[in-house]
């Protein structure tokens, strides 16, 4: 496939490209194929129907998108990596040529790494593991943290206006596969521990992050920075409606506009896009990349939740790179961590 590169201004570049029509005739067979073991047709059961009149009932347009979509989902990572390109998150493209018999002509617009200088972060992984080696203190679960934890559930799920039951064995046995109340003890006290175990965990790895960042030169695009505080309010956005309140309520309640609050995100904007260079920058030097099949498996798993009719309106390829960057990062960390 021919590739036609541009530089654009703030850390990002234009990729432009035809896909040859005997490629994209194979990728328009499998969304066909797809629609047909799908759609449900009058007269016929479902995936029996004509390959035509599945066509008709979907609509040319929309099978020739959908190919297209599924196109570049599977060329894309191939072009980043044949051509190098540091991509930094998804890409936004446009179809400029689509047609039966002709090649998929399209365009995408992606943010890339920006110039940053990385210190020796091998020396500072190894500084930093070993300050973590002489103050390690062993994760403790107290028999006070059970009995409030205890309480908590109780007091939750006692009918209103009733008296709770008795912590016994039948209670523990109420809440689900707990024979004794001393085994949802115990249960507890593992929930209680790995919570712990992952706070201790991430709190290192902040350290780590924060000792590389310290020390990397270069500046970050304003750009990128922008975009990344729209991504941060859009993320909160999600989380407040979440718990049942809308979006204009919350900030009517804490007296602040949505700018007010994009703002605030400057910074915390800034160290989240440098340690998102910096995680990238050493995958990429170091070869550190999950295989298909991890992230397959991770797609999978973040979709499970979604119901078939959600699932259309989902963009796989921006959930496939979503959990190709987490992946990548987790396995960077462990990295990291290993480095004595």
């Amino acid at each position: 496939m021919k590739i036609t590169i541009t530089q654009l201004a703030g850390s990002r570049v234009e990729v432009s490209g035809e896909l040859p029509a005997e490629a994209f005739v194979k990728y328009i067979a499998a969304t066909t194929n797809k629609y047909v073991l799908e759609t449900e047709v009058e007269g016929f059961r479902k995936g029996k129907a004509p390959e035509k009149m599945v066509i008709d009932r979907v609509g040319e347009a929309v099978l020739l998108e959908r190919s297209a979509e599924e196109a570049l989902q599977h060329e894309w990572p191939k072009i980043l990596e044949e051509h190098k390109i540091e991509a930094i998150g998804p890409a936004e493209f446009h179809i400029t040529k689509i047609a039966r018999g002709n090649d998929l002509g399209w365009k995408a617009i992606v943010a890339v790494l920006p110039t940053l200088v990385l210190p020796d972060w091998q020396t500072i992984a190894r500084d930093t593991n070993k300050k973590k080696g002489e103050q390690k203190t062993e994760i403790e679960v107290t028999d006070k943290e059970i009995e409030e934890t205890l309480l908590y559930i109780q007091k939750v799920r006692a009918p209103e206006g009733k008296t709770p039951p008795p912590l016994d064995d039948a209670y523990a046995q109420s809440l689900g596969n707990f024979s004794t109340l001393e085994a949802l003890k115990d249960n507890i006290r593992n929930g209680i521990y790995e919570e712990k175990k992952a706070k201790a965990r991430d709190e290192h790895r902040a350290r780590l992050m924060g000792n590389i960042a310290e020390q990397t030169k270069g500046e970050i695009p304003d750009i990128i920075i922008e975009t990344e505080k729209q991504k941060m309010v859009e993320e909160m956005k999600a989380n407040i409606e979440n718990m049942g309140l809308s979006w204009s309520d919350y900030l009517s309640r804490i007296k602040k506009t949505e700018k007010e609050i994009t703002d605030g995100y400057t910074d915390g904007a800034r160290r989240r896009v440098q340690i998102g260079v910096i995680l990238s920058k050493i995958a990429t030097g170091e070869n550190i990349e999950p295989t298909d099949d991890e992230i397959h498996n991770r797609t999978e798993e973040i979709l499970k939740p979604y119901n078939e009719g959600e699932l259309k309106n989902i963009d796989r390829g921006r959930v496939r790179d979503y959990a190709r960057n987490i992946l990548r990062n987790e396995k960077v960390f462990e990295v990291l961590e290993n480095i004595n």
